[in-house]
Parts: C-alpha cells; sequence; structure tokens
C-alpha cells in the first residue's frame, strides 16, 4: 500500500502489532486510534500483573506490592517514551508514551497509552529526540505575503485573455533567528484529481540542527511564531501539517541505500488545528516592517517578557474571552510589564523601598515607554484600570459596570498589543492604520 494511506483518521482505529524496544518481549497485537482528542494505544493483558504478561505491570500504581519483585528491578513499571506500532498500512512510532486508564475483569484486561506525537512511516525507536521539525502554518502565509508563484498573462487587442501561465519555483528559505537555525520558506504543492489541476501555496517553519533535540526545544520555537502571528491578528491560530525528520531514519531506494532526508508526517494534539477562515485576517503589525528581524526580536522578548505573554495568550485562547477571568488576566499582564520595563529599562527608578510598584504606577510606565498609544486619556484609562482590575481581583472592592469592564479589557489588550507591535519594530503611523480593521477597532456600546 501507498504511504499515503499511512495516516491516523480520527474514529478509524488500527490494528497492528507493536514493539516495545524490549528484546525479551515478544511482539502482540494492539488497537491504535486517534480519538481526535489523544492518540491512544490498547494493550490487551493476560494473567494481568503477573509474570506471563511482560505489559501488565505498566499501570501498577506505587501502591500494590509484588512478591517476586519487592524492588522492582526485574520488570518494567511504566511504558517505554517511544513505542513502534506496524500494521499493512506502515508503521508508526509513539513518542511521549505514558500509562492511561486500565480496565481488567479477573486475569484479563487492557490498558490505554497515550502518546504526545504519533510519526508516520517512521522505522526505529529514536525519535524521541530529532533533527527537524517543519510545521505549515497558514496564517504566516497571509501574515507575511510570502509566494512562489509568478502569473503572466497575455491579452489581445480586444483586451480578451490569449493565454494564462503560471510558474512555481522553490523559493529561497529566510533565516529568522539562530535559534534552532530557525528558517522561513514558501512551498507548494501540486494535485491532479479527475484530470483538473490543483496548485497549493503555504508557507512552512523549520528548525533544524545538527545533534537532535528534544521535541520540547523544536515546538517551544514554532509556537513562539504561532503566538505572534496570533497576537497581530487577535485570533487563535493552528497549524495545518507537522512533519519531523531524523538523519539516521532517511529516504532509502529498493536495494536500502540512503537516497536523502526524509520528512515524515506527525500527528499531534499538542498544537491547535488550523480552522479555515471565511475571510483573510488583518493584522496590527505589517509583516514588511517586522521582518526577519523583528521575528529574531520577538523570540527573545517572549522569553524575557513571558509573564507578559502568557496571560495575553490564555485570553486569546480561551472559550470565553470577554469574561471577568479575562480582565484579571489583562490585569496581570499589565501588572506584570510595567514592572518589567521599569526593571529592565530604568533600572527600577519607579519601584518602592520595599521594590515594589503600584497597579496605576506600572500602567504610566507602560505608556511612557511607547511612540503612540491606541486609546485616547491615559491618565482616564489607568483609573479605569485600576479600578476595574481592583474590583475584580478583590471580594472587598466594588466592581465596575459590565460594559465599562468589557471596554477596559479591550483597551488593556489594545495596549499591550501595540507596546508588542512597537518594540519589534512596527511604526507608529501603520499601527493606528490598520488599528481601523482590526478585531479590537470598535468600543462595546449598551444595547437599546
Amino acid at each position: 500500500m501507498s504511504n499515503t494511506e499511512n495516516k491516523l483518521v480520527p474514529g478509524k482505529p488500527r490494528l497492528g502489532w507493536f514493539i516495545d524496544g524490549n528484546p525479551g518481549t515478544e511482539s502482540i497485537a494492539v488497537m491504535l486510534q486517534n480519538t481526535g482528542k489523544v492518540i491512544e494505544l490498547t494493550v490487551p493483558l493476560q494473567h494481568v500483573w503477573g509474570a506471563e504478561d511482560p505489559y501488565g505491570r505498566w499501570w501498577a500504581d506505587d501502591t500494590i506490592h509484588f512478591g517476586d519483585d519487592p524492588d522492582r528491578t526485574l520488570y518494567e513499571y511504566r511504558p517505554p517514551r517511544v513505542l513502534l506500532m506496524g500494521d499493512p498500512r506502515g508503521t508508526v512510532v509513539l513518542v511521549g508514551c505514558r500509562a492511561a486508564d486500565f480496565h481488567c475483569n479477573h486475569k484479563i484486561g487492557e490498558g490505554r497509552i497515550v502518546a504526545n506525537f504519533a510519526v508516520l512511516g517512521a522505522t526505529h525507536l529514536k525519535y524521541e529526540k530529532i533533527q527537524g521539525l517543519r510545521s505549515d502554518l497558514p496564517a504566516l502565509a497571509a501574515w507575511t505575503r510570502l509566494s512562489s508563484m509568478s502569473v503572466e498573462r497575455e491579452i489581445s487587442d480586444s483586451n480578451r485573455l490569449q493565454s494564462f501561465e503560471m510558474k512555481l519555483d522553490n523559493a529561497t528559505p529566510i533565516q529568522l533567528a539562530r535559534t534552532l537555525n530557525l528558517e522561513m520558506k514558501s512551498t507548494w504543492r501540486i494535485e491532479r484529481p479527475n484530470d483538473s489541476f490543483l496548485a497549493y501555496e503555504g508557507v512552512e517553519l523549520f528548525t533544524t540542527v545538527k545533534r537532535a533535540r528534544s521535541w520540547g526545544e523544536h515546538l517551544e520555537v514554532h509556537q513562539a511564531i504561532l503566538d505572534l502571528v496570533s497576537i497581530t491578528a487577535w485570533k487563535p491560530f493552528g497549524i495545518s501539517r507537522l512533519s519531523a525528520q531524523r538523519t539516521d531514519d532517511p529516504e532509502t531506494s529498493i536495494s536500502g541505500d540512503a537516497m536523502g532526508e526524509r520528512w515524515l508526517p506527525v500527528e499531534t494534539h499538542r498544537f491547535p488545528p488550523h480552522e479555515p477562515w471565511a475571510r483573510t485576517p488583518n493584522f496590527l503589525f505589517p509583516y514588511n516592517e517586522i521582518g526577519p528581524r523583528g521575528i529574531a526580536r520577538w523570540l527573545q522578548l517572549r522569553k524575557t517578557y513571558s509573564r507578559v505573554i502568557a496571560p495575553l495568550m490564555n485570553i486569546l485562547r480561551s472559550e470565553h474571552p470577554w469574561g471577568q477571568p479575562s480582565l484579571v488576566q489583562s490585569g496581570i499582564a499589565l501588572e506584570a510589564l510595567g514592572y518589567l520595563i521599569d526593571t529592565q529599562k530604568h533600572e527600577g527608578k519607579n519601584l518602592n523601598s520595599r521594590k515594589q510598584m503600584s497597579f496605576k504606577s506600572g500602567l504610566k510606565v507602560i505608556a511612557d515607554d511607547m511612540e503612540s498609544t491606541p486609546i485616547e486619556g491615559i491618565d482616564e484609562w489607568a483609573e479605569r484600570a485600576t479600578a476595574a482590575f481592583m474590583g475584580a481581583k478583590h471580594p472587598d472592592r466594588n466592581e465596575s459596570d459590565s460594559l465599562l469592564q468589557l471596554n477596559t479589557l479591550r483597551d488593556n489588550l489594545l495596549m499591550v498589543r501595540f507596546w508588542i507591535g512597537l518594540q519589534l519594530g512596527a511604526k507608529p503611523k501603520s499601527l493606528n492604520a490598520a488599528l481601523t480593521f482590526d478585531p479590537l477597532a470598535n468600543k462595546f456600546v449598551p444595547l437599546d
């Protein structure tokens, strides 16, 4: 069967054999499926927790005592971090495996293993670390407007289209940062279904290193770029495809000779999936002003100001982004931002004798650090934001009116996003022009 059939389709379990990397255990039949929420491997068990079944003890908690292994040194009591499963569709390597739920009836049972990643087509168990990770981010393509396509049209004297020529070229990668050799590249692929011709363009991120790194190190960089594009559009974006690569698992010929690097598709629920949008998003920070230099700055800023970015992303990815918890989160972000600006840039000159800063003072520190602000009346905003944050946070304070809370949350978010854009190189004129089309452009008004 072709490799294209080696997929994990939600709701369609696969039955195959698995290898745990232990030469002393035999392969057994297992069931692998993507439930839509987790990647799950079901292992049948016989003689549960007995010496006859080498897998049952993977689900034994620390309170269970084994007379034949009191020190727990003879058997394995946790599943390996990496497992391999194979069926007629191909092989699947599961990475980040851990024991989940367990059921048994007398001596017969089944245990479930949940994996962080499924590498489709991988052939060995060394995938706990990888040399390369590639992600396809449709939002990044929309923001950067990178393209591999050139189009030429020939128009007749009567203004009718005579010919149409489209050319797709392999683009040169754009280096974004030294961190894991982060690069961005415009990519394309074609399909010929039913005698038609389809061309797809995209923009992919690559992290590639000679010495294999953990999945977490690669993912952190890709997640950082996804966060940036999501913040500039104020929309929770996701990825459409993820691929991984190891140099010791290359593309091979029929004879077994290595033919070059091989990128294998990865299934995971660690990243939010891409959801198609009805219209192209608007972006507050223009990429042509941010550029690769601004993206490199973002990677550093995200580390330094992590206590600002984390609550911002919590709001953006919340199921209820306009609830009172988001107002509190925005206050936490502003509180951290004011303090960090003062300590990072001004040697803490606005801190009191206890090295603390009032919330209202922090808001003024933020405003003073900006060439332009998205709201008018900074003093009035500081009063509203302080009253709303303290009222929502402390039970002994009066809560602000609900409409005032919503508009204060909106202003808080705009202030932080504007500050980020300015730090990355966006011009005040561009930010203010883009604000007109931003999702947070309009204030909340009462219904009649």
